[in-house]
């Protein structure tokens, strides 16, 4: 009989439910802020919005192939014969290769089946709370696996950020277009774009940048039967409610979910004021 095990990094702990599923284990992301390391699961939120104004240097690393064998050999111990590994883009960190290696390394029978979203954090999240409650079902690993890829074949994830200088220290955008856009005060538009993120909006109002994201929505409700989506708000609840709000009146079968917080790791990258959304379909 198959025994399942999900695991994740700590960038798609955004929901708090998916860290009490038994058969979840999460390999922690590296935060290091003048000199001293921390792994994700140490720093808070409001540890996090203090060092964003008062930090000289703050830089992210991923988990190590030691840290996947690790987690590997605990599910061995503890009876599962299957995992599904689960993890931001390869694209943005180099988390997805540390899984990969640290499965050539294992000498114990458990089958590994590693996998890179295209998007990160709350948007995996989305549809890595949907994988959890299959386990929890009794799924087999081949369904699991097919849901995987049929979820995260079809997804967004999108924001704006009040300030872009954030994704230019972590070396996502240039600087030409980080001082662009905090200069001229333009609400930029960030998308991820096969793994990537990109700058490929600039707008001169929020409400601009919120119906940008409600044609996003539109679109998979008439193309898909099954919509999720996750509203992200960093300090910016009014949007987020504003969202909600519509979307519950136009939409009434997306199954949708806020969120309040993102991983220390994209609080480095991003900053701390923000909304956006993030969705994946079947």
């Amino acid at each position: 009989m198959e025994k399942i095990g999900l695991l994740i990094d700590s960038t798609t702990l955004t929901r708090e439910e998916i860290a009490n599923y038994p058969f979840v284990k999460v390999a922690p992301l590296g935060v290091t802020i003048d000199g001293i390391d921390y792994i994700e699961p140490d720093l808070s939120t409001e540890d996090m919005k203090k060092y964003l104004h008062t930090a000289k240097k703050m830089t992210t690393s991923q988990p190590s192939p030691g840290k996947f064998l690790k987690l590997y050999q605990e599910y061995f111990n503890e009876g599962y014969t299957h995992v599904l590994v689960v993890t931001l883009s390869e694209k943005l960190s180099g988390t997805y290769q540390s899984a990969m290696i640290a499965k050539t390394m294992v000498d114990f029978d458990l089958e590994i089946s590693v996998h890179s979203a295209k998007i990160a954090s709350f948007g995996v999240a989305l549809g890595v709370n949907l994988l959890s409650q299959m386990i929890e079902e009794g799924t087999t690993f081949l369904k699991l696996t097919a849901r995987y890829q049929a979820l995260f074949n079809n997804t967004v994830l999108m924001f704006t950020l009040a300030d872009l200088m954030h994704l230019f220290r972590g070396g996502r955008l240039s600087k030409v277009q980080a001082l662009l856009g905090t200069v001229l005060r333009i609400k930029p538009i960030v998308e991820m774009i096969e793994g990537k993120l990109q700058l490929t909006k600039k707008e001169r109002t929020n409400i601009a940048c919120y119906d940008y994201f409600m044609t996003f929505i539109k679109d998979f409700y008439e193309k898909y039967d099954h919509v999720y989506v996750d509203i992200i708000h960093m300090n910016r609840i009014e949007w987020a409610e504003k969202m909600k709000n519509e979307i519950n009146e136009k939409y009434p079968k997306i199954q949708l979910h806020l969120t309040d917080y993102v991983s220390p790791v994209f609080f480095v990258h991003l900053g701390d004021q923000g909304f956006g959304i993030a969705i994946v379909a079947e």
